[in-house]
């Protein structure tokens, strides 16, 4: 058995059903269960479910059929006459003369093990599971990280391992005659290797591993629309036994990550905002999420996305809207980063609709708030602010009112003190003053009007007493009289 994302089925055996493009996938389990107790025959029909081949089908009836077989073999007189560890043998021994050929780690499907006689250890330890409870066993499934097999009880108190991959793995790590031609003999150990971190699990969420593979497979796929109702099955399933929290909380974490993983394609697509709104039907579906790393870190991720990509549409109104409904789910932290990204673009999109004096307005009382007053919000709106000065000025700058656009400039220098730019271009137009001065002064003075050229001259001295152009023009009119 191997861990959810790292499964690679080897064979396909049906039809990829996508879901439609446009729609969200099912919530929906793909199949229904009943409640109670497992019978030796409800292995094989729900483990048929999970593998996609209902057991109503043609196919899904077929592979009952040869089953059923087996199980009338092993329930009869002369194999239950055998003792309790002599029948949990000869299971292992009869299920690799007549189903099992060929080991392969990915094969988890029911109806391709009787088919193709290929398996891996979750198809063969459920096959074991329900032969061994039809002949009167008492067995438990064992998980481990990486792997599945059985345990045997026996009434005299000992357990027995089943490692259901191998023809010899029945009690493994004892040695086993498996060739006596009559003059010499091979013997066999099977190793213990696979058995480190083990924990007994409930049947149910041990027949449930097939469709955890078969999940598995599917999302690798970015197949939603197959992946989630196999996982939305395997809640159902696993819901309708007492077992234990952790298990319950295993097989939760599985479906919400591929859930996570389905919106996480949406939020690549730029669609943030519809990956959120499939989170919701989600939480709505099957109660929130836990509260693992991956989900929170994801949905996080898709929060701030989803702000940006509005803030960036010109649609902050949108963005504010999707956050407040949404906003206890995020940390304190992330929560602040995006109130502040759409706060700000709040404020961009509303002076963009104003004048420029409204604008200024609207940004100054912004910078009074709290959220105004946070370091990174206050340089944008500084230089939002700034913006809205410069803007003010450049209709006069353009009708060569140097003067003018100096003074608003002058003026947004009293909000924002020793902002650079401003300086610059309130620099500038009084250069270009100073610039208009000398050439007024320079036609009059070439017309020979002396008093009419230091009458300028002297009023861009009032306002320009230390300017160098300025000043040389004085003591050139000054040598002239």
């Amino acid at each position: 058995m191997k861990s959810l994302f790292r499964i690679f089925l080897l064979f396909f055996p049906f039809s990829l059903f996508a879901q439609t493009a446009g729609e969200f996938p099912s919530l929906e389990p793909l199949f229904s269960f009943k409640d109670g107790e497992l019978s030796s025959e409800d292995f094989i029909r729900s483990g048929l479910d999970f593998s996609l081949c209902p057991a109503e089908s043609d196919e899904g009836k077929a592979v009952f059929s040869q089953y059923k077989a087996l199980e009338a073999q092993v329930k009869s007189d002369s194999f239950m006459a055998y003792s309790e560890e002599e029948r949990g043998e000869k299971i292992l021994s009869l299920m690799y003369e007549r189903v099992l050929r060929q080991y392969s780690l990915n094969q988890t499907y029911i109806n391709i093990m009787f088919q193709k006689g290929t398996y891996n250890c979750v198809s063969s330890s459920v096959l074991y599971a329900a032969l061994a409870k039809a002949a009167g066993l008492k067995v438990h499934a064992v998980e481990t990280p990486d792997h599945a097999f059985c345990t045997l009880y026996l009434s005299d108190g000992r357990k027995i391992d089943v490692e259901t991959t191998n023809p010899n793995g029945f009690n493994p790590g004892t040695k086993k005659n498996v060739q006596n031609n009559g003059r010499s003999s091979r013997y066999q150990i099977v190793p213990k290797k696979y058995y480190m971190n083990r924990h007994e699990i409930s049947e149910r969420k041990f027949i449930s591993l097939i469709g955890k593979n078969v999940t598995a497979f599917y999302d690798e796929k970015k197949n939603y629309g197959m992946a989630l109702p196999v996982a939305s099955a395997r809640i159902s399933f696993t819901e309708k036994e007492n077992i234990p929290e952790e298990e319950m909380k295993a097989v939760r974490v599985d479906f919400d990550t591929v859930a996570m993983n389905f919106a996480v394609s949406l939020d690549r697509q730029k669609k943030s905002d519809l990956a959120l709104d499939w989170l919701d039907l989600v939480e709505n579906r099957w109660g929130k999420a836990l509260n693992q790393p991956f989900y929170q870190n994801s949905y996080e991720s898709i929060a701030y996305n989803c702000a940006a990509n509005l803030t960036n549409e010109k649609r902050a109104e949108k963005a504010a809207e999707l956050f407040e409904r949404r906003k206890e789910k995020i940390s304190t932290k992330n929560r602040t980063v995006i109130e502040e990204m759409i706060f700000y673009a709040l404020i961009d999109e509303k002076t963009k609709e104003v004048t420029a004096d409204e604008a200024l307005s609207l940004i100054q009382e912004s910078r009074k708030s709290p959220e105004g007053k946070s370091s990174k919000i206050a340089r944008k709106l500084e230089n939002l602010e700034e913006y809205y000065w410069a803007e003010k000025a450049k209709p006069f700058s353009k009708e060569e009112k140097f003067l003018e656009a100096a003074k608003i400039l002058e003026d947004g220098l009293k909000s924002l003190p020793n902002n650079r730019n401003l300086q610059t271009i309130r620099n500038q137009n009084l250069n270009n003053y100073a610039v208009q001065v000398h050439n007024n002064f320079a036609d009059l003075f070439n017309a020979k009007r002396l008093d009419e050229a230091e009458k300028v001259l002297n009023e861009g001295l009032k306002i320009l007493p230390k300017n160098g152009t300025l000043q040389r023009d004085l003591q050139i009119l000054r040598s002239r009289k």
